[in-house]
């Protein structure tokens, strides 16, 4: 089992290096540039963006003199990225057995299937929590550093939750779609659906708002998580629900399946 968990986690460490890499980046870019542009960041939001897709990206509402509010514009780009490595990586984790013809041997290995299983899910999840992680301690030492006012940073850790939910919900459901479908291009296709989802219920004229609860990208905004400097318990509980009922159900399937197939 040791060896396995070493082999998984070799084998996807330069997909978390790349996604920590990329996020801890763009974070920190970000909070470089908010001494210097958080008061006219409004007007190049209006240029660039109509009201409607501010709304769409979690922009409404914000004043970007306050440099958390300023921040929270790249949540949305965050919450995105960590979704689609959350799926890619659930997706493929246990499924790559299947299409290199590999599954045979890895349970053959002298240790239940369910073992062999978990130890695959928590390699996923420790890499996508640690990527979360790091990522919020460098926003937290870039507020603190950077920006000469004092800041709450309790929006922050409100944020890395919301990724950390949302993702482990695509990352699980994606889990599950690969247990059916063992093609991993799936799952990023599940992702953009779920983002195209959020982008028509944020339109207030679509009619269409009982969608919110199917995409997570609906149930977690950077412009409510620092207006409200909390999340909406009700969507965790969902998020939850979700995570729980994605993973035991696949894992059943994939304790079932036919490693010949």
């Amino acid at each position: 089992m040791k060896l396995l968990i070493q082999r998984e986690l070799r084998l996807h460490l330069k997909g978390f290096l790349i996604c920590t890499a990329i996020c801890s980046a763009l974070s920190l870019y970000l909070i470089a540039l908010i001494p210097s542009m958080g008061a006219s960041l409004q007007e190049i939001m209006d240029l660039k963006f109509p009201e409607k897709l501010q709304a769409a990206f979690g922009m409404k509402g914000l004043d970007f003199a306050q440099p958390m509010h300023a921040y929270s514009i790249m949540f949305s780009y965050l919450y995105l990225t960590y979704g689609i490595y959350a799926a890619s990586l659930f997706a493929g984790i246990v499924a790559k057995e299947f299409t290199e013809k590999t599954a045979e041997y890895l349970f053959s290995l002298p240790a239940k299937r369910i073992h062999l299983l978990l130890a695959k899910l928590g390699v996923a999840t420790s890499y996508l929590t640690a990527a979360i992680l790091v990522t919020y301690l460098v926003a937290v030492i870039g507020f603190g550093t950077l920006i000469d006012d004092e800041v709450d940073p309790m929006p922050l850790l409100f944020m890395a939750i919301a990724y950390w939910l949302g993702a482990m919900f695509l990352g699980f459901a994606s889990f599950l779609l690969s247990a059916f479908y063992v093609k991993s291009r799936l799952a990023v296709g599940l992702v953009m659906g779920a983002y195209l989802l959020q982008v028509l219920t944020s339109q207030p004229e679509g009619g269409l708002d009982f969608l919110k609860y199917f995409s997570p990208f609906d149930w977690f905004k950077g412009s409510e998580i620092v207006q409200e400097n909390g999340l909406s318990w009700i969507y965790c509980t969902i998020a939850l629900i979700g995570i729980t009922a994605f993973a035991i159900l696949g894992l059943r399937r994939f304790l079932n399946k036919d490693v010949l197939v």
